[in-house]
């Protein structure tokens, strides 16, 4: 029998959310599909060290925390917040952030005290599975000489269909893709040339952007012939950011860089993740709808 519980809207305003992420646009990300569930009290940190003198005031009732949070990686953040050193409650649920996890990682993680982790990219949908998981069916805290934070042990949910396994399951085999290899083969060609004009911007940002739109036209009808109607949504959500605020100063390259990976994430997302696809695509274009009304507005107070 499964635990169905859901929290309220109620609930979600009354939590206190501290966001430990040294990129400011992922830090925007989780906070914006934070707000999109209601949570208000939001704090935010570029790193655990600065984590550790804002939770200290703010008191969170959940942290999300990257795997890579700075100089101290999330794993350390966590010991710290388990060994009572940091002025943050100890028992409080962690929430691990990464791009990828492998078995070796997930076993760090275990015993790291992480309480569970969610994989990028971030959708409102997959933060709220998380925030129920840790809330409305918490393990019980262990407090033993060789580890400290929530029991690593639990019944396995045979119906358990969410877009990513738990923290306590063993990390997914190779996702069943819609579309054939020598295709998703293809694609990651393609996003990893894109990626590499990306970061040339950061040098020759006119040189870098008109590559990355070139490139995006040019593959556009290759992509729309794969068959997966959701990595066409995050395509042509890239090609509108860069049309829309590519040559000005709102440009943000991570941005651009966050739909590449989201894209790669996609080809190995398993096929009952449909839902937390579907949301992912539906909160990009929404991200990048909001860029370009805020350029556009930038754009005529300057005129």
């Amino acid at each position: 029998m499964t635990d169905d519980r859901v929290l309220n809207s109620s609930d979600l305003k009354k939590m206190k959310v501290l966001i430990v992420d040294p990129n400011s646009f992922m830090r925007g990300v989780v906070a914006d599909s934070l707000r999109r569930l209601m949570v208000t009290h939001i704090m935010a940190a570029a790193s655990a060290v600065e984590a550790f003198n804002v939770g200290r005031m703010f008191k969170p009732d959940i942290i999300f925390v990257d795997w890579d949070a700075g100089r101290m990686s999330g794993l350390e953040f966590t010991r710290e917040v388990r060994r009572n050193t940091t002025g943050i409650s100890r028992e409080t649920p962690i929430i691990l952030l990464a791009g990828v996890i492998d078995h070796d990682q997930l076993m760090s993680a275990r015993q790291s005290g992480i309480n569970e982790f969610l994989l990028k990219p971030v959708s409102a949908q997959g933060v709220l599975s998380r925030i129920e998981e840790v809330v409305m069916r918490p393990r019980k805290f262990i407090d033993s000489r060789n580890y400290v934070g929530p029991c690593r042990r639990r019944k396995d949910d045979p119906n358990y269909a969410g877009p990513w396994r738990r923290l306590t399951d063993e990390p997914p085999a190779k996702a069943n893709n819609e579309m054939a290899k020598e295709n998703a083969f293809k694609l990651r060609q393609i996003i990893e040339g894109l990626t590499q004009y990306a970061d040339r911007t950061n040098v020759d940002r006119q040189a870098g952007i008109r590559g990355m739109y070139r490139m995006l036209q040019q593959n556009a009808e290759e992509v729309g012939r794969l068959g997966d109607d959701i990595i066409v949504r995050v395509w042509n959500t890239a090609l509108r950011y860069i049309e829309g605020v590519g040559m000005t100063d709102t440009y943000d390259v991570e941005v651009v860089k966050y739909h590449f990976q989201t894209i790669a994430i996609i080809l190995d997302m398993p096929e009952e993740a449909f839902l937390h696809r579907t949301s992912v695509a539906n909160e990009l274009e929404r991200l990048v709808n909001k860029k370009i009304h805020s350029a556009h507005e930038k754009k005529h107070d300057v005129a």
